[in-house]
C-alpha cells in the first residue's frame, strides 16, 4: 500500500515538473518543428524562382503564369496540402478572353488607292471595319456635339498633357466612346513616332490582354505619324477585328484540414497574388520581374504551407493557402473566388493576404503593417501572439488605411470577411518597374516577417481567437 502509494505522489511530480518545464519553454521551442521550415535558404529558393527572368513576369494570359501556377500547386501537394478548388483540385479556374491587337489586314490609302505610311493598330474591336470618305478633324479632348465625318483624326494628347490619372488608354476609351454615340466609326490618330503608345500599340501586338470592360474601345484605331494628319482629306480605311484566344486563368487553392471537428469547418486564409505585370517589349530590360510585388507575397504562402504541414501540432481549424491571378488587371482572380467560392465565405474566420514584404522601411526591420487596421481587431490579435518572437504587427500610419481597397483581401471584405493586407515594406522606386529584382529585397527580413505571421496567426489556427469586425 504505501509502495503504491509512493508511486502515485512521484508519479505525479513528475507530471507536475513536466508541466512546469513545458510552460517555460519558449514558443519558438514549441514550434520548432514548423519554425525550422522557415529559413532564409527556403525563402530565396521560393522567391528567385518565381521573380526570375524566366517566368517572364508572370503576366496573366502568358504560358509563363501557368508554369508559375504549376510549381505553386507542385509546392502545396509537397507541404502535404489537398486541393482546395471544386471537387478537390488545386485549381479555381475561369475561362477568360484575350486579345491582340491585330497586324495583318490593314489598308491605309488616299481616296484614289495610293497606300500611306501608319504605325499600327492601337487595341481592336470585335468587328471588322472597310469606310471610306472625308475626315473629321477633331480635339480628341473636346469632342464636339456633332461630327462631319464617319472617319475621325485627331492629335493624341500624352498622359502628361492629360494628366496622368485620366492618361494613355482609360483616357482615349472615353473619349472614343463619345465619338461612337456621335456616329463615328474609326478614329485615326496622330502621334508622336517617339512617344510611347507606339511602343505600347507594338506590345499590344506580341502579348494578348485581358479584354477589360471597363476600357473596352468603342472604335478601331489606327496611329500614323502626327506630321501626315495636315495632309489628309479622303481616305480608304479598313481596320480588321482584334485577334481573340480563350485563356483558362487560374487561383491556386491548397487545404490544411483542421483537426478540431467543431472548428475544421472554419477556415484561416492565406494569399497573395502570383500574376505581376509580365512583360514590356521595347525596352533596355523588357522583364517585369516583379520581386517584391508580389512573388515576395507568394512566397510567404508556400513557406507557410511548409510550415503548417510540417507542424507536429495541427491547427484546430482549417487552413487555405491561395494565390490570385489577375490582380493587376484590377484583382479579377480574388473577385472571380469571392463571387464562386470553393470554401464557404462565412466559414473563413479571417483572410491574410501578403503583399511586398521584401523591401522594408529604414528603420522597421521586423515590423509588418495591415491595411484597414481599424476596421477589426485581426491587427491587435496577431501582434500580442507575434511579440513572442519580437516581430511587431502594426498600423501604419499613411498606407494603412490608404491602401486597404487595393490588393486581393478587398475582394473578399465586400463580401463580409474579415480581410486585410499584411505588408513589410513601402512602394519604393522599383514599384511596377522592370527594377523590381529578387537580388535587391532583403531576405532575412523576409524570413522574419513570415515567421511573424507564423506565429501571429496561431491563436486563429488554433481556435483560442475569433476576430471580429469594427462597430463602425
Amino acid at each position: 500500500m504505501n509502495c503504491c502509494k509512493t508511486f502515485f505522489i512521484s508519479f505525479a511530480l513528475v507530471l507536475v515538473a513536466a508541466t512546469v518545464a513545458l510552460a517555460q519553454q519558449s514558443i519558438e521551442e514549441v514550434h520548432a518543428d514548423a519554425l525550422g521550415r522557415i529559413t532564409e535558404n527556403s525563402v530565396e529558393a521560393s522567391i528567385s524562382y518565381l521573380a526570375s527572368d524566366e517566368l517572364g513576369g508572370r503576366g496573366t494570359g502568358t504560358n509563363e503564369y501557368l508554369i508559375a501556377a504549376a510549381y505553386v500547386a507542385s509546392r502545396f501537394k509537397n507541404a502535404g496540402l489537398e486541393g482546395g478548388g471544386p471537387n478537390g483540385s488545386f485549381y479555381h479556374e475561369k475561362e477568360i478572353l484575350l486579345a491582340k491587337t491585330p497586324v495583318a489586314g490593314i489598308e491605309f490609302a488616299t481616296a484614289s488607292g495610293v497606300p500611306l505610311a501608319h504605325l499600327g493598330m492601337f487595341g481592336g474591336v470585335d468587328t471588322d471595319l472597310t469606310q471610306s470618305g472625308t475626315i473629321d478633324r477633331i480635339d480628341i479632348a473636346n469632342v464636339p456635339e456633332q461630327l462631319g465625318a464617319k472617319i475621325v483624326a485627331a492629335r493624341f494628347q500624352s498622359p502628361t498633357a492629360q494628366g496622368r490619372g485620366r492618361g494613355g488608354r482609360n483616357a482615349i476609351a472615353d473619349s472614343v466612346a463619345k465619338l461612337k454615340a456621335k456616329g463615328a466609326e474609326a478614329l485615326i490618330l496622330g502621334v508622336d513616332a517617339n512617344d510611347p503608345i507606339v511602343a505600347v500599340a507594338a506590345a499590344q501586338r506580341e502579348t494578348a490582354g485581358i479584354v477589360d470592360p471597363r476600357t473596352n474601345l468603342a472604335l478601331p484605331i489606327l496611329l500614323v505619324d502626327e506630321k501626315l494628319l495636315d495632309s489628309l482629306s479622303e481616305v480608304k480605311l479598313t481596320l480588321p477585328k482584334r485577334v481573340e484566344t480563350r485563356y483558362m486563368a487560374r487561383n491556386v487553392v491548397g487545404l490544411l484540414k483542421g483537426t478540431d471537428p467543431n472548428l475544421a469547418p472554419e477556415a484561416v486564409l492565406f494569399s497573395a497574388h502570383l500574376d505581376h505585370l509580365g512583360r514590356r517589349e521595347g525596352q533596355v530590360d523588357p522583364i517585369y520581374n516583379g520581386a517584391d510585388d508580389d512573388a515576395s507575397g507568394v512566397s510567404a504562402v508556400l513557406t507557410l504551407a511548409d510550415a503548417f504541414g510540417a507542424a507536429k501540432a495541427r491547427p484546430a481549424r482549417s487552413v487555405l493557402f491561395m494565390t490570385f491571378w489577375g490582380e493587376e488587371s484590377g484583382l479579377l482572380g480574388s473577385k472571380d473566388f469571392a463571387d464562386n467560392p470553393s470554401w464557404p465565405l462565412d466559414k473563413i474566420v479571417s483572410n491574410i493576404n501578403i503583399e511586398m514584404i521584401g523591401r522594408p522601411e529604414a528603420g522597421a526591420s521586423k515590423k509588418i503593417w495591415v491595411t484597414g487596421w481599424e476596421k477589426s481587431d485581426l491587427g491587435p490579435i496577431m501582434n500580442q501572439s507575434s511579440q513572442q518572437i519580437g516581430i511587431t504587427i502594426f498600423e501604419h500610419p499613411k498606407y494603412s488605411a490608404m491602401l486597404y481597397r487595393s490588393s486581393d483581401n478587398w475582394s473578399l471584405a465586400q463580401k463580409g470577411v474579415i480581410a486585410h493586407s499584411f505588408s513589410a515594406g513601402s512602394l519604393h522606386g522599383d514599384y511596377h518597374q522592370p527594377g523590381d529584382e529578387w537580388q535587391k529585397l532583403d531576405i532575412e527580413h523576409m524570413t522574419n516577417v513570415i515567421r511573424g505571421l507564423y506565429i501571429g496567426s496561431l491563436p486563429l489556427t488554433n481556435g483560442i481567437e475569433k476576430p471580429t469586425a469594427a462597430n463602425k
